[in-house]
């Protein structure tokens, strides 16, 4: 048997909520679970995945604006006079720090401080796509580079 956990930066999130029971729960569902599916599970009231989920619909609608407006944030892009071809999208904004706002990406690349941050950060993401991909040995090559 498999065991479940909350990742350790996620556990202060889901105190006193059972993550065996939850994933359970989930796997009940099927073969697969789509988000609906189990947004539908969790509403019943008994169930361990209801405690995961804001039922105040006030302030469930609160979250999904704010997660609306990170969306919106990261899908502008900067328009270039002359786009290269086959080169992906600059970021109108970056967050250089989490939880201290957007900011314009040119004015973060003039700022060393912050392009610092920014590249700390990358860093530090870079690290999770390891980790949370560490088990796929056919990106071992680019595993290899992320120091």
């Amino acid at each position: 048997m498999i065991t479940a956990i909350w990742r350790p930066d996620m556990q202060s999130l889901y105190k006193g909520v059972d993550p065996q029971k939850v994933a359970e729960e989930i796997m009940g569902i099927g073969e697969s679970a789509t988000p609906r599916q189990i947004v539908d599970r969790a509403r019943d009231e008994k169930s361990e995945l209801h405690k995961c989920f804001e039922w105040d619909n006030e302030k469930a609608a609160l979250a999904y604006r704010l997660q609306q407006a990170r969306t919106v944030v990261h899908v502008l892009v900067i328009q270039e006079d002359k786009p290269k071809v086959d080169e992906p999208p600059i970021r109108f904004f970056v967050e250089p720090e989490r939880g201290k706002g957007y900011k314009p990406t040119h004015i973060v690349f003039r700022n060393d401080d912050e392009y610092q941050q920014l590249l700390r950060q990358a860093l530090s993401e870079l690290h999770s796509f390891k980790q949370k991909y560490a088990r796929l040995t056919e990106l071992q090559e680019i595993f290899d580079l992320i120091a």
